[in-house]
């Protein structure tokens, strides 16, 4: 045989070659876009579900065949460890309760299997992560639209199309490649790089503690555990520099004077405004976010000397917009809601503030509750707070 010639097991084993060079190659051309151009969507992604975690909130995570694998993958690595020493987190994949999962198809449907689920275990604050490599499966869409209505948080994580998921979610990751196998190798990455960012946050720990005493040293480790759980419900309103009210019912009492001629009035409160100008003075921002479009809003933001958004339908992407225009973690935002309307906000963002009367759902989110009412000084109260903050902040570093 010629020896330019190839066998039959040899040209087959070209031709595989070929095939394995080609793929790998692929796979590395849509990482290389990963990190060209996903590494903001990512980072946010990853302040999310840390901040989800802190709130001491939970991670719901569903996909189907190969994703719901990836499902069940990321709720080991962070139940379990992925790769260093820290406490158990909650996170639960939706994939792998087969009685669940076979009762639910029996009784209602595939299309309703996560949803479901989020019907029961999901609450306000929670995160959902909704894998799907088309964006388009109906069992995964009806999850994120009960996760929506129940006022939980969704990331979807798709391929280039996005399918409908990717305008179901306020985020979605959308891996640049049409091929399955491509986009389940750059969810595979994305899974890890978000567990490590979660670990990462959870090496900030308090200050250590000398033993003074044997027995003080055999209890350190319970000692720290109890202070590592307290940290990572902690924030600090010091580092607080966008501050959003929510208007009726905020910085008012969420009563209305309407006259004969439709004109309306509202109840506020002097002490907020005054609290107002003293945080306007310290360089931080307020804005008020409300859904009413009524002049009374207008009127009263310009008279505080501060910006309003009013005729809001969604908030939410509002809320994101702005934090994204001002280059703002979310740490460094504070929102005061009072009603349903501002639970997707205060799960969103990092510092959530429920006046005294507001309803249950958002103080369940809340980090902090005032004892003011709204409209009779809860803004003020919320402003004492962050000035205080601002003033132990700087004898601390005088110090």
């Amino acid at each position: 045989m010629n020896q330019n010639q190839l066998s039959p097991s040899s040209l087959v084993a070209s031709e595989l070659g070929a095939l394995v060079d080609s793929s790998i190659r692929e796979s590395i051309q849509v990482k290389q876009i990963l990190l060209e151009e996903m590494i903001p969507k990512i980072v946010n992604t990853a302040e999310q579900i840390i901040s989800t975690l802190k709130r001491g909130n939970k991670i719901l995570v569903m996909g189907n065949g190969g994703s719901a694998a990836d499902a069940q993958h990321i709720a080991a690595e962070l139940v379990g460890r992925f790769e260093r020493e820290r406490r158990s987190l909650p996170i639960m994949a939706l994939t792998s309760d087969t009685s669940v999962l076979t009762a639910i198809a029996n009784d209602y449907g595939v299309d309703q299997l996560f949803a479901r689920q989020i019907e029961g275990l999901g609450t306000p604050g929670d995160l959902i992560l909704a894998i799907s490599t088309s964006g388009n499966s109906r069992n995964i869409l009806e999850g994120v639209k009960t996760a929506r209505a129940k006022g939980l948080n969704v990331i979807g994580l798709t391929g280039e199309t996005g399918g409908e998921l990717e305008s179901l979610c306020p985020l979605s990751l959308c891996v640049p490649s049409s091929r399955t196998a491509r986009i389940q190798e750059a969810h595979t990455t994305i899974c890890h790089v978000l567990c490590e960012a979660v670990e990462a946050s959870l090496e900030q720990k308090p200050a250590k503690i000398t033993p003074i005493t044997q027995e003080f040293s055999q209890n350190i480790p319970k000692l720290v555990d109890s202070l590592e759980e307290s940290y990572q419900e902690n924030f600090n309103l010091s580092q607080v520099k966008l501050l959003i009210l929510d208007f009726d019912g905020v910085l008012t009492d969420n009563r209305v004077l309407v006259s004969q001629d439709g004109t309306e009035s509202v109840w506020c409160n002097r002490g907020d405004g005054w609290g107002i100008a003293r945080l306007k003075e310290k360089g931080i921002e307020i804005l008020v976010l409300s859904t009413e479009l009524n002049q009374v809003v207008r009127a009263r933001c310009q008279k505080l000397g501060i910006n309003c958004i009013h005729g809001c339908d969604d908030k939410l992407a509002v809320l994101r917009h702005l934090i994204a225009e001002r280059s703002l973690s979310l740490e460094q935002v504070a929102y005061v809601g009072n009603d349903v309307n501002d639970l997707a906000c205060m799960s969103y963002i990092g510092i959530p503030i429920a006046v005294a009367d507001a309803v249950p759902e958002i103080k369940d989110v809340a980090q902090i509750i005032t004892t003011n009412r709204g409209g009779e000084g809860a803004v003020r109260e919320v402003a004492d707070l962050i000035l205080e903050a601002l003033a132990t902040q700087q004898t601390t570093s005088q110090n």
